[in-house]
Formats: structure tokens, sequence, C-alpha cells
């Protein structure tokens, strides 16, 4: 039997050492929206569910159940994401964390510009 979302989600949290209201309050997602992520398969809204896939360096495919086995980590670690997005936020005058469709595009710009750097650096 394949693994379904809640499932996925409660095994990520724990493999983080998180409660349910940790979780909550580091991705800014209400926690009453967690539980009922986690017991009754409540799939989130797209914005939410990216915000989870970053948070735990998965894909949203995986999270969906429509990888079998979680994808490579991402190119980078959280602490040098923060450091390149509070870096643009100085340098450019803005809050790139208020809106959390906003921040999840940023990060995923972020890892595609590493994974583009990383990759023109074999082709050397």
């Amino acid at each position: 039997m394949s693994e379904e979302f809640k499932d996925r989600l409660k095994l990520l949290r724990n493999a983080k050492g998180l409660t349910s209201e940790e979780l909550a309050m580091a991705t800014d997602i209400p926690h009453s929206s967690i539980r009922r992520m986690e017991s009754q398969n409540d799939i989130p809204r797209p914005d939410r569910l990216n915000i989870l896939a970053n948070y735990f360096n998965v894909s949203t495919d995986y999270l969906l159940g429509r990888q079998v086995k979680e994808s490579e980590p991402k190119s980078l670690p959280e602490e040098v994401i923060l450091k390149v997005i509070s870096q643009a936020e100085e340098d450019f005058g803005v809050s790139l964390r208020d809106d959390p469709v906003v921040e999840a595009a940023v990060r995923d710009l972020i890892r595609n510009l590493a994974k583009m750097k990383k990759s023109t650096q074999k082709g050397d």
C-alpha cells in the first residue's frame, strides 16, 4: 500500500523531531491546518504544499505520493538559502518572506540558479 500525503508529512515532521505545533510555527501554516493534513489526509492548497516541500527539502510530487522515493535533496542547505534571501532583502530594501508564495518562488529561483551553476561547472 502506498503512503498517503498525511503519512509522508508526519514521517518528515517526525524525522526533524518536530511537533505539529512547531511545524506550524516554522512554516507559518495554522496548527489546525497541519493537524487536519496529518489526520484527515487534507491536501493543502498549492502555496502551502510548496512551503512544506521547500521546508522539508523534498518535491511536491514526493509529498503527494507521486514518487515512491524521496527525490535527491535540493542543491542548497536551508541556511545557505536563508543567507541569500537575507542578503537580497538587505541589498534591495524589500522583504521576500512576507508572502509565502513569493518566498517559495524566491527559494525555487535560488535552487535553480545553484543547479545551473553546478551543471555549467561540470561542463568545464
